[in-house]
């Protein structure tokens, strides 16, 4: 039986055709955003949707684009199959102008940019093999090549049992692999994944970005990808662009934007996956202008961006006992994104015995805070316990 990949493309069209494929094979990048603005008009004025956007998707990559509600997500993606047109600037995917194609040869790009979406849009009365199909259907090709595509692409979702199937019977997670499948049905070269798993539980969603990763990698398809959960992209990303009302707040790999975000509207969207204190150890915590002369455990927020290889908790263990002191983690981890170690750890220090004078205190300190230093990208004193 063929394989996916090689199985034909069908009902090519020529207008775009010749362009579009012999951009395929070029190094030039998948998607350009080359300094796109857009400007919505209603009865109350305009609102400006995005602004100054310059991106550039490479060939064969996982990019994806994160924001709050609001921010331009969908918009831009939506300018990538000519869904909407940008009011200055433009788009090219694999070196065509989007803006400059007529009907035509816009529809004969969409055929080559796969899509899915949030809710699935799956025809309730067709089964999931009809469901897979029906592009190809409209698109007039044969039957014989329709069902090899089709039993190809219901094997790569994992679904091949379910081929009879009605949606109705079918779980969250297999509708979307439904919905994967029917976007991969003309092969193409760029599929746009609009919140593809904000509508599913967090199990599912693993499985769903597993697969996707499986299919960028096996294919060697580019996917762009929206969401505003910064889980999917450690997943599944290669690259992160951050939108803050229609602009670029920031981009670049996955792991630098992780360890180290730059603008504030990407720490805002990292919060809801940073290691809070919990509520007994926040209970315990005074600040230093309190610390008394005499025994106390100094609390270290200690913190790796991924970028000086792996964490040495053993000599920032050692850094921090000085003269024997105890040195306890007490919350915190360490995560891989990419190859690279990076996390928060809260640790607690001893200070010396005895101590009697305040000076002496914030000298031990400063030690403590310039060892740890040495082996970590961030250390702040967060009180004392």
């Amino acid at each position: 039986m063929s394989t996916l990949l090689d199985l034909p493309r069908f009902i090519e069209d020529a207008p775009v055709a010749g362009a579009f494929s012999a951009q395929r094979s070029g190094t030039h990048p998948a998607v350009v955003f080359d300094n796109v603005g857009k400007v919505f008009s209603g009865r109350t004025g305009t609102q400006a949707a995005l602004a100054n956007v310059r991106l550039d998707v490479a060939r064969g990559e996982v990019f994806g684009i994160i924001g709050r509600s609001g921010a331009g997500k969908s918009t831009l993606l939506r300018l990538v199959n000519g869904l909407e047109k940008p009011t200055s600037g433009g788009v090219r995917v694999n070196g065509v102008s989007v803006g400059e194609l007529d009907e035509r040869a816009l529809a004969g790009l969409r055929r080559r940019i796969g899509m899915v979406f949030q809710h699935f849009n799956l025809l309730s009365a067709k089964t999931v093999r009809e469901n897979i199909a029906l592009p190809l259907r409209i698109a007039g090709a044969p039957k014989a090549a329709i069902d090899a595509k089709v039993d190809a692409l219901l094997e790569l979702v994992g679904l091949t049992a379910k081929r009879n199937a009605y949606p109705a019977s079918l779980s969250g997670g297999q509708k979307q692999r439904v919905g994967i499948a029917r976007g991969l049905v003309h092969t193409p070269d760029l599929l746009l994944c609009d919140e593809a798993t904000s509508a599913l539980d967090p199990e599912t969603t693993q499985s769903i970005l597993a697969l996707l990763r499986d299919i960028n990698r096996r294919l060697g398809l580019t996917i762009l990808l929206i969401t505003h959960e910064m889980e999917v992209i450690r997943e599944v990303c290669d690259t992160v662009a951050v939108l803050e009302r229609g602009e670029v707040a920031e981009t670049g790999a996955v792991w630098r934007i992780f360890g180290d975000p730059q603008h504030d509207a990407t720490r805002a969207l990292l919060r809801t996956l940073v290691h809070d204190l919990p509520a007994d150890l926040s209970a315990r915590v005074r600040p230093l202008s309190d610390i008394p002369h005499g025994d106390a455990q100094i609390l270290l927020d200690v913190r790796f961006n991924g970028a000086n290889g792996e964490p040495d908790l053993g000599g920032l263990a050692q850094a921090l006992g000085v003269e024997g002191g105890k040195v306890n983690f007490v919350h915190g981890g360490i995560d891989r994104i990419q190859g690279h170690a990076q996390g928060r750890l809260v640790v607690t220090a001893q200070l010396k015995s005895g101590t009697g004078d305040a000076e002496s205190i914030h000298t031990q300190i400063a030690t403590l805070v310039n060892g740890a230093r040495r082996y970590a990208n961030y250390v702040e004193v967060l009180g004392y316990v």
